[in-house]
């Protein structure tokens, strides 16, 4: 069994513009939940229309998550527009990087980086990080 460990981040300037929650699930080897947890960022609910991030905005946010000992996890990740981008045009609105890396016991057994559309956000699943290392 391993401890695991979470980091979701973005470099993104814009990223006050969407609230982030993750949530992830520790498993035995025989698909057993051993822990539950989930992390949440919000900056504003959504629909709030924001014309710059708020006054105590951290913009070097991240969600750390560290399990407990088990053999892998499965983890979502929500990134959820509280505020449309600045412009309509297609063009200068381009996806932006998210970053998710997972160790395993302090081995970096994930690292990806994910394109999000800034209309829409995005639902990232990913199964079974750890099982078979």
């Amino acid at each position: 069994m391993s401890r695991f460990k979470v980091v979701i981040s973005s470099r993104f300037e814009e990223l006050w513009r969407y609230n982030i929650v993750a949530v992830c699930e520790l498993c035995s080897a025989n698909g057993e939940r051993i822990e539950f947890q989930s992390q949440e960022s919000t900056v504003a609910p959504v629909g709030s229309n924001l014309v710059a991030p708020p006054a105590d905005y951290d913009s070097k946010r991240t969600i750390k998550i560290e399990s407990r000992e088990g053999d892998y996890i499965n983890l979502l990740i929500y990134i959820i527009p509280n505020t449309l981008p600045a412009t309509n045009d297609i063009i200068e609105a381009k996806p932006f990087h998210l970053s998710a890396k997972v160790t395993m016991d302090g081995d970096e057994i994930l690292s990806r980086i994910f394109d999000i559309n800034q209309w829409s956000g995005d639902n990232i699943a990913l199964e079974k990080v750890g099982l078979n290392k």
